[in-house]
């Protein structure tokens, strides 16, 4: 296809840059070009780091949790243990799933180039720029969340002096590491260093999975609208008895819509297994923080009591965004699904009816993205999760009291 938009390098690097920037701190961004010794050890170390920062939670809250006997103690352990193997889920999902993240955004770039006029071009950046807000809001709920529950609520509660005379720093997470002594220093800012970090690649992870579905997700919206814009036009053209062009115009509009369906099969296949671990996992960690808050309103903690609040906020408004990309694509669907019904096909010549009956056929077929398969990216999914985690905190609840 030949050259259309100049611009489309500058184009695709705007709206995916804040994606780019946390997944490059990961070292999972995908390279379209030929990458280089030296860049591709640089990704190796990243990696490597980022699993040693957060496997060096992992275990040693894993440890504290066995050899706790404390069932409350126990019970608010969980949702840092189970966060934490969401996080290595979702990060060795992400780098499982490089080559077709790549090829998402190869699809996403060829659409860019060969966009056929200004309008389009227009909104396809316009829906971008929703993509890139939801980024933005993301990352600040997630670090804003983080930085307050692993540094701000430890440091809040001071030393701590046990009836035994012993003297105890808060940590951002527990942990146990048999007869090593992480309350003694520098041990202990090591491993305060060490959490907060690992906070930080635990935060990125979720930021980068809610950015990939932001980005391609709000690209699929706008090449819908695009879609709208090509069918209305096909029997405008008819109107305007410029015959010639209807072949040409139908050929278009079903080679949109096939790349359309082709690209979001691509995106299902690529975010369904990390979206289902992010809906699954956050709906547990949920009824539990709300379990956490009654326990510190019990002990008069107002500190723990509002972190624990912004990280559920933090948690509610990710799985928002993701359930709000999700209803958009399907907003979108429909609308494509209604005008091609009310075309008016019978205006066109009985061999092009036809082919606009396989159109309608095609744009009635249901076009989402799910997690895992099992649950539609929807309002109505947020819904049920919400009332799903209230149920289960209040079965928590009953059990511990």
């Amino acid at each position: 296809m030949s050259l259309r938009n100049e611009h489309y390098r500058d184009d695709v690097t705007y709206i995916t840059q804040l994606t780019r920037n946390v997944l490059s701190l990961l070292g999972v961004w995908p390279s379209f070009k030929r990458e280089s010794t030296g860049k591709r050890v640089r990704q190796f170390l990243l990696i490597v780091i980022s699993y040693a920062l957060l496997y060096g939670v992992l275990i040693p809250g894993l440890l504290f949790w066995v050899i706790e006997r404390r069932t409350r103690v126990r019970v608010q352990t969980i949702p840092l243990i189970l966060y934490g193997f969401m996080a290595t889920g979702k990060y060795g999902n992400l780098i499982f799933r490089q080559k077709d993240i790549r090829s998402c955004l190869r699809h996403i770039e060829e659409d860019y180039r060969i966009v056929g006029d200004i309008e389009s071009r227009d909104t396809m950046i316009e829906c971008a720029k929703t993509g890139r807000r939801l980024v933005a809001l993301c990352a600040t709920f997630m670090y804003g969340s983080g930085l307050s529950f692993r540094s701000i609520l430890p440091l809040s509660k001071g030393k701590i002096v046990t009836p035994q005379n012993i003297t105890i720093k808060p940590l951002p997470c527990p942990a146990y590491l048999f007869s090593f002594d992480i309350q003694a220093s520098p041990a202990y800012e090591l491993v305060f260093l060490i959490q907060f970090l690992s906070g930080i690649v635990t935060y990125s992870i979720t930021i980068g999975i809610c950015g990939l579905a932001a980005v391609f997700v709000m690209h699929a919206c706008g090449q819908l609208k695009i879609l709208v814009e090509l069918m209305e036009n096909v029997v405008e053209e008819q109107w305007e008895n410029k015959k010639h062009e209807v072949d040409e115009k139908l050929a278009r509009m079903v080679e949109h819509q096939i790349r359309i369906r082709s690209f979001l099969q691509l995106v299902e296949d690529t975010l369904q297994q990390a979206c289902l671990i992010e809906f699954l996992g956050c709906t547990i960690i949920v009824c539990l923080l709300g379990y956490c808050i009654i326990m510190e309103w019990e002990n008069s903690n107002p500190i723990a009591m509002c972190s624990y609040f912004i990280t559920i906020t933090s948690l509610m408004i990710n799985m928002f965004m993701f359930c709000y990309t999700g209803e958009q694509l399907t907003v979108e669907a429909e609308r494509v699904a209604t005008t091609s019904c009310e075309l008016d096909w019978y205006r066109l010549p009985d061999k092009k009816a036809r082919g606009i009956v396989l159109v309608m056929i095609m744009s009635n077929l249901p076009t989402k993205i799910t997690a895992g398969k099992i649950m539609d990216l929807s309002f109505k999914t947020y819904g049920d999760i919400v009332k799903t985690s209230v149920t289960y905190f209040n079965m928590l609840l009953k059990v511990t009291d």
